[in-house]
């Protein structure tokens, strides 16, 4: 049932996969002091539906056990064919809530999709009235509503049983995503033009709200680690002047407090990923401080280097060329990003973006091969 394309299987069959992440775990760091390029993979839900031909999504999202056993299948799969696991096999049933859930954004899960972030409203009055009340929740009250009941009975199993339990508040998705999840992405853009009062008040309260939930996960789990992720895939959507205006505010507020910097060697790595087109915002991105990205296909992995000169990238192997490219292409590719990007040693190969689904482990295989004999210094 999963995909694992013989051509490509044939042309790795010399492919020692222990071997090579052996040797990639000596090539994480931002140098060229190490043999090659470092590799990432980044297989999600899109990915495994179509890995497995998953009959039922909804069943995925809200079935536990059928959801641990299908991620061991897909392991067993992985780490026969590519040598590494990539999903958990013991998965949360409930979760803290999120940043969009305090703006009355919440999922809507459909047959066949994965879930959806759904706009809180289209209308003036009502959102002024969810700031109001987003407003409002602090402290001891925003605590009981982050920390839902349900979650903090399972928190509190897992700790009885000894489970690792994870760190909490360590990144989330970008302003610009959060924003245009609560609200459509055609009502943000007509509000900051013909209200721009109210979207003000929301950046101002985002970049609060953000802060103040994230550092009561962080208490709560006992995190006391700094650093910062973020994902905002609707980055591009944004001109250089309503960025600046309304999305890079939020992310210095946000990072000043999770992830300061200092100078130090030791300081916290912000990392950013976004599929989109943001070649335009890459020197606002890196005056935040961003030293690591993952940004869309048509980001061309020179212009990257020339205006982040120390951000470690991870990319720029565009995923559908991995999917349906022929083994020449990817290859080429491989090569030119490492010509562009790979010389000061601040280059992993990665997707720029997730894995696409319906890739195989026989293309991640030639990947593999590809990084292993074509990134070497």
């Amino acid at each position: 049932m999963a995909i694992i394309e013989p051509e490509f299987m044939a042309l790795t069959e010399d492919l020692d996969v222990a071997a090579f992440w052996e040797e990639d775990a000596r090539c994480q760091d931002f140098t060229r002091a190490k043999p090659r390029c470092a590799l990432a993979f980044s297989p999600d839900d899109h990915w495994i539906f179509e890995f497995m031909a998953v009959p039922s999504t909804l069943r995925y999202y809200h079935d536990k056990p059928y959801r641990d056993a299908l991620h061991h299948e897909v392991n067993v799969i992985t780490q026969q064919y590519v040598g590494r696991a990539f999903f958990d096999e013991d998965t949360w049933e409930h979760q803290p809530k999120r940043i969009e859930n305090l703006f009355d954004c919440d999922f809507t899960y459909r047959e066949g999709s994965t879930p959806w972030l759904t706009p809180a409203t289209d209308d003036l009055t009502t959102f002024a009235r969810i700031l109001d009340r987003a407003e409002a929740l602090d402290g001891a009250e925003l605590e009981r509503w982050a920390l839902p009941e349900p979650f903090l009975a399972e928190w509190d199993q897992r700790a009885a049983a000894g489970k690792p339990l994870p760190h909490l508040g360590t990144g989330s998705r970008g302003p610009a995503t959060i924003m245009t999840s609560v609200l459509s992405p055609e009502t943000v853009f007509y509000w900051i033009y013909d209200h721009p009062d109210l979207m003000r008040r929301f950046r101002d309260l985002l970049a609060e709200k953000m802060v103040a939930l994230n550092t009561l996960l962080r208490a709560f789990s006992g995190n006391t680690r700094p650093g910062w992720w973020i994902t905002d895939d609707n980055s591009a959507l944004f001109n250089r002047p309503l960025y600046h205006e309304y999305c890079a505010p939020v992310l210095q507020r946000v990072m000043d407090a999770m992830a300061p910097l200092t100078g130090a060697p030791d300081d916290p790595i912000p990392y950013q990923h976004s599929d989109s087109a943001m070649g335009h915002l890459l020197d606002m991105q890196y005056g935040l401080g961003i030293r690591a990205v993952n940004y869309g296909p048509t980001v061309d992995a020179g212009l990257i280097r020339e205006k982040m000169p120390a951000a470690m990238i991870f990319g720029q192997m565009p995923p559908l060329l991995l999917r349906n490219g022929s083994a020449v292409a990817i290859r080429g590719r491989v090569i030119s990003d490492f010509q562009k990007a790979g010389a000061t040693g601040g280059l992993t190969i990665a997707t720029a973006g997730s894995l696409a689904a319906g890739t195989g482990v026989g293309r991640m295989r030639w990947l593999m091969k590809c990084v292993h004999h074509e990134t070497r210094y």
